[in-house]
């Protein structure tokens, strides 16, 4: 259970559409122009802007990720690919508000931690989503799986699932597609077709027992997550950053019959970890890290740890390529498509692993592996994204079942 709501929580607050509907927000980090013409740089914060209070939407997303260059293993062994299709509708107030409060130091959570899980339960009750994802595993993760735990899990895995009210619906004729032998699971059990479990109920009962008293290292950790992200705010990693960072406007094209931009960014990573400077962006971003945990910290601990993290960093990042195209309306400035590419050569982790005295697989001494991830995310419907229904003849499972062992495929 706790999986799943991780798993929500995290789609959701990732999306563009998420911000605050008020007048009154916090003014954004400005979008990073470098040469754009002035309307250009305009639209791009315009759009920033529009999609902050986007509270429906419809997204379709295609995500590869592949290692390759690694001798006696075929590439197609090392691939991981996922499809989504989502339609949601969410608050975006209450999400920014979840997002503040979270923000607080540990001992204000603490004290005000009813107030935070009240947040979430409203998030839970308030969202509305449907989902249909499929993702293709690695193989040589599958053989491992199975070798280790004895587990047969298939090569593609599709599963459809809905959030209506609290509620969350699953098809389990869909998963047992994917899990053969779940079928005969769920003919004993008398389970056909879609099955509904509280969600939100369920996530209140966990809340009042093992969440009750938040531990406080948990607390930290996330201030610690959120002391990075905001340093990528300052403006002066900003200004470190800038010089590394193209913008170029494309060629425009047209989004179901509306005119769009479009504009790729490209960050030079290279020539970015090799400036001096970058050794004081890593530093300041330790401290604030740890500032946020309120830990005692050894300063030499802290020098070695930095130098190990500059030193990995200029290996991985010599021939590395990372890009975002992103795709503005023009009439209205929605975001309508945003594909990111990374790649990175990862045989310095070998040339690492040697220097440091690891003892390297022959077969890996001579292997170039190299790191892909392209993904591809288009967004429609905005604040008009059709009606989350809940699914017909669906059975209602009881709370005290999701206690059960047997319904671990979906907790």
């Amino acid at each position: 259970m706790e999986l799943l709501a991780t798993i929500l929580l995290s789609l959701v607050l990732w999306l563009p559409g998420n911000g605050l509907v008020q007048r009154d927000l916090p003014p954004l980090p400005p979008p990073f122009c470098g040469d754009l013409a002035e309307a250009d740089c305009q639209l791009l914060a315009d759009s920033q802007e529009l999609m902050r209070g986007v509270s429906s939407m419809t997204m379709s997303l295609a995500l590869d990720s592949s290692l390759a260059g690694i001798p006696e293993i075929a590439d197609e062994d090392m691939t991981f690919g996922m499809t989504m299709g989502m339609t949601m509708h969410l608050d975006p107030a209450l999400n920014e508000t979840m997002r503040e409060l979270a923000t607080r130091s540990p001992e204000d959570m603490l004290a005000g931690v009813d107030e935070f899980q009240q947040m979430i339960l409203d998030f839970y009750a308030k969202l509305g989503m449907s989902l249909e994802m499929e993702m293709s595993l690695p193989r040589l993760l599958l053989d491992a799986i199975e070798a280790d735990e004895g587990v047969m899990i298939p090569d593609s895995i599709a599963m459809q699932m809905r959030m209506v009210n609290g509620y969350a619906y699953i098809d389990m004729d869909a998963l047992a597609e994917s899990f053969p032998e779940l079928r005969a699971e769920l003919e004993s059990e008398g389970i056909d077709g879609w099955i509904g479990v509280d969600f939100a109920g369920q996530m209140e009962r966990e809340m009042a027992g093992t969440m009750a008293a938040p531990d406080v290292s948990t607390l930290q950790s996330m201030q610690a997550s959120l002391a990075f992200n905001q340093l990528m705010m300052d403006e002066e990693m900003r200004a470190l950053l800038a010089p590394y960072v193209s913008v170029e406007r494309l060629e425009d094209e047209e989004r179901g019959g509306a005119a769009v931009a479009i504009f790729r960014t490209k960050l030079e990573l290279g020539d970015l970890v090799a400036n001096p400077a970058f050794t004081q962006l890593l530093r300041q971003a330790a401290e604030s890290m740890v500032a946020a945990t309120d830990e005692p910290v050894d300063e030499q601990e802290l020098g070695t740890g930095i130098l190990g993290v500059q030193l990995l960093a200029n290996m991985l990042a010599r021939s590395a390529q990372f890009e975002i195209v992103q795709t503005v309306g023009l009439d209205a400035p929605y975001i309508y498509d945003n594909n990111i590419f990374l790649q990175l050569d990862l045989s310095g982790l070998l040339t690492m692993a040697a220097m440091s005295g690891e003892e390297i697989p022959q077969e890996l001494r001579a292997a170039k592996p190299i790191f892909t991830f392209d993904m591809n995310a288009s967004y429609a419907d905005f604040d008009a994204a059709p009606a989350i229904e809940v699914p017909e003849n669906v059975e209602i499972l009881p709370l005290d079942s999701m206690d059960d062992s047997g319904m671990d495929v979906i907790s």
